[in-house]
């Protein structure tokens, strides 16, 4: 199963800090050290940014959203109850499960930052370029294939 079949892939906003104006809205926004590796994100470290562009909903954060880091070293966090409104960034990808999928977002997280996971991506990014891979376009982490076994654990509850 890739993970395109059971969620939506959208990559973050690219927010360009503009001139204070009167029509300027303030965001709080994701950076690299608020994903922490242990799988949750820390609010004390998000960016204020005063942009001059709104930002998409599909660039926010909700509850039950993953936010994947696209650059080394790939941690994906899980967003809980409020967490919601933070602008997602360029460089992290935001994956919404389908309301079909009864895969638990949760267990995608787990996946991502275990060490199979992390094999997958970065196999899964070394057949794209032929260096040694820094980032991971949002089109191969939709082509990344999960374990079949991910939700097993809910169906012997």
């Amino acid at each position: 199963m890739k993970l395109k079949e059971i969620a939506e892939v959208t990559k973050g906003a690219y927010l360009i800090e503009g001139q204070k104006k009167e029509n300027n809205k303030i965001y709080k926004e994701l950076s690299m050290v608020s994903l922490e590796p242990i799988s949750f994100l820390d609010e004390r470290k998000l960016i204020k940014v005063n942009s001059n562009k709104s930002v998409s909903p599909k660039q926010l954060t909700r509850a039950g959203d993953i936010i994947v880091s696209l650059y080394h070293p790939m941690i994906a966090c899980y967003v809980e109850r409020g967490q919601a409104g933070y602008v997602v960034p360029h460089y992290m990808a935001v994956v919404r499960m389908k309301s079909y999928s009864k895969v638990d977002g949760r267990f995608v997280v787990q996946f991502i930052n275990s060490a199979r996971g992390r094999r997958v991506l970065a196999k899964t990014s070394k057949a794209f370029s032929q260096s040694r891979p820094t980032s991971l376009p949002v089109t191969l982490l939709e082509e990344v294939e999960l374990l079949k076994e991910v939700n097993s654990l809910l169906d012997r509850l």
